[in-house]
């Protein structure tokens, strides 16, 4: 598991570069602008922070598979055989291979692709990683070895200090012997609390920023935690963000029917058509007569109000009908 981890910089969403790469995305008449036009029938609009949450998304997917097929070189990593149209269809977005390159962050070759600094920038090689870990349990390991040890030499010197200097031992084992001797002792009272609770999952950062309705943000970490989306996953839901923002039921009523970002991340919605909740674009399940009869554009937005298919008889032009005695 240990490889399928790349490191990320926290402040990389303010990164210049990756401003830089976010214009040129969506600059008129880019690649990615022309592409939504022919296939969307519409001009592409999208918020300059959604496209930059967009971009790192992208950004891990791309570094990702790279560190994954390419070789090091120095602190460079290359890509033999490799186009800069073969990042556009990692990232799922036309035009970011090329713009990329302007950002620096990738070079074209005669022979393929080259990262500069990769490994001295973003990451480390998964080997290199497997190594200074080790060598940090052993470090640890002896300095608690000689603190047990001070006080009890029997005039001899202690010995106990250096037993780890010259034995050869995996990180597994180093791990498996630091794990015994610190197993946790049971609470004395109260709750026990969850440990590492401040840190938020990989990647909810990203998704609560560009996520339009901030509400209920326990349960939508939960929820995002839930999922567990990787960086393919989390590109695809910034996406799906972007699309769903611009339809009729985000804008209704300054937002007020957008879902929940807890509701939205349990039922999967950045797999719904990019039309939802735009008059005449969606399907009879999208739409069903129920809710259209209660005077609701969809499905989604008769939920919201709370009306379902065995209550909708007490809804009219979307409003719970009052009940006279």
């Amino acid at each position: 598991m240990a490889g399928d981890w790349i490191k990320m910089r926290t402040d990389l969403y303010r990164d210049p570069k990756v401003s830089l790469i976010a214009d040129a995305l969506m600059a008129p008449g880019s690649e990615l602008s022309r592409y939504v036009t022919n296939n969307c029938q519409r001009e592409m609009t999208v918020t300059r922070n959604v496209m930059r949450n967009v971009t790192v998304g992208a950004l891990v997917s791309v570094w990702g598979v790279m560190r994954q097929r390419g070789k090091r070189n120095g602190d460079d990593l290359v890509c033999h055989g490799v186009t800069l149209m073969v990042l556009d269809d990692i990232a799922d977005l036309p035009g970011f291979g090329a713009a990329l390159a302007l950002s620096g962050w990738v070079l074209q070759t005669s022979e393929g692709l080259e990262f500069p600094r990769f490994f001295d920038e973003y990451n480390v090689s998964p080997e290199e990683k497997t190594r200074s870990q080790g060598a940090e349990r052993q470090r640890r390991y002896r300095e608690r070895q000689g603190q047990k040890s001070d006080g009890q030499s029997d005039g001899f010197g202690c010995v106990t200090g250096d037993v780890t200097d010259n034995v050869t031992v995996t990180p597994r084992e180093e791990k498996n012997r630091e794990e015994k001797e610190n197993t946790p002792q049971p609470p004395t009272g109260g709750r026990q609390r969850r440990r590492n609770a401040a840190e938020e999952p990989d990647g909810f950062v990203e998704f609560w920023s560009a996520y339009p309705r901030k509400v209920g943000k326990d349960a939508a970490r939960k929820a995002f935690a839930k999922r567990r989306p990787d960086a393919a996953l989390l590109a695809k839901m910034l996406a799906a963000i972007t699309i769903q923002a611009r339809s009729t039921q985000w804008l209704r009523d300054d937002g007020q029917f957008i879902p929940h970002p807890a509701t939205w991340l349990n039922a999967g919605r950045w797999d719904d058509e990019e039309g939802v909740g735009q008059a005449g674009q969606g399907d009879s399940e999208s739409r069903p007569r129920w809710a259209l009869q209660a005077g609701f554009e969809n499905r989604w937005e008769a939920e919201n109000a709370g009306c379902r298919e065995h209550n909708a008889h007490q809804f009219r032009d979307g409003q719970r009908a009052e009940v006279t005695a």
